[in-house]
């Protein structure tokens, strides 16, 4: 409902319109998540059949139906979004209290249980809908959805050991811990803030502390993030080089975005 709103805001012109995702249009963001919904469907029946059903033959054929999808009329991609969400909600309601533990592999290789597709769409699909740029932002998320999130990509973050250590504080007292090197680059701010940040979606809000010990962290095994891009050298750079910024007590002002997490 959410994304559908978003996307209700839009009138058929500007679904051509540019995004802060490198080389895609609303056009591009619409096919993504219609077919991501295809994509998942397809996970639903490997775990209803115990056939393996991955979600995408490649990642170029991924990529290629992004692509053509772009090219289509607004009304067939407005369906396409439409109709996919509503068939991938029927397919789950389908599955039995087996099929839902059954295991299935994600489109970077990560095996899962099938209750972890609800997620993957959840996650999916709130943060495209503030990437259609239709007046919907973060703020507007559930602070426990926002909590999920940073569940979700600190876990990823840790596992992958690409980046420095990072340490996020929101203002209600809870924090997340990026496992790596050094003293940890401490962020605070809001939840939704520190959520944005650091699926790449924004800087403002935030500010940078002087380390702590005495934070208590949230560690919640997270399952894995799709996303456009990896961790790249700039963001490890960024985590490097803010260590000699921690007092400067900015809002935002010493963070620069990261990569961002689709």
């Amino acid at each position: 409902a959410f994304y559908l709103d978003a996307l209700s805001r839009l009138d058929d012109s500007e679904l051509r319109g540019p995004t802060a995702l490198p080389g895609w249009t609303r056009a591009h963001l619409l096919a993504h998540v219609g077919f991501n919904a295809r994509a998942l469907q397809r996970l639903v029946t490997w775990a209803r059949t115990g056939e393996r059903n991955p979600m995408y033959a490649s990642p170029e054929q991924r990529a290629a139906e992004i692509e053509d999808g772009a090219t289509w009329d607004a009304g067939r991609l407005r369906d396409l979004v439409v109709t996919s969400a509503s068939e991938l909600a029927a397919d789950l309601d389908f599955l039995t209290e087996e099929q839902w533990r059954a295991e299935v592999v994600t489109a970077q290789g990560r095996t899962v249980q099938a209750t972890e597709l609800p997620w993957m769409r959840t996650r999916e699909v709130w943060i495209h809908a503030v990437d259609l740029d239709a007046g919907l932002s973060f703020e507007d998320f559930p602070s426990d959805l926002c909590a999920a999130l940073l569940d979700d990509v600190t876990a990823r973050r840790s596992a992958q050991g690409k980046d420095g250590a990072l340490r996020l504080q929101s203002d209600d007292g809870k924090a997340w811990d990026v496992a790596g090197a050094g003293d940890p680059v401490v962020v605070s701010g809001p939840v939704h803030r520190l959520a944005a940040w650091l699926t790449g979606r924004g800087v403002q809000g935030l500010a940078l502390l002087p380390p702590s010990r005495d934070l208590a962290v949230s560690q919640t095994a997270g399952a894995e993030l799709h996303h456009h891009d990896t961790p790249s050298s700039r963001d490890h750079a960024f985590l490097q080089t803010t260590r000699a910024e921690l007092h400067d007590h900015d809002r935002g002002g010493g963070l620069p975005a990261l990569t961002p997490w689709l």
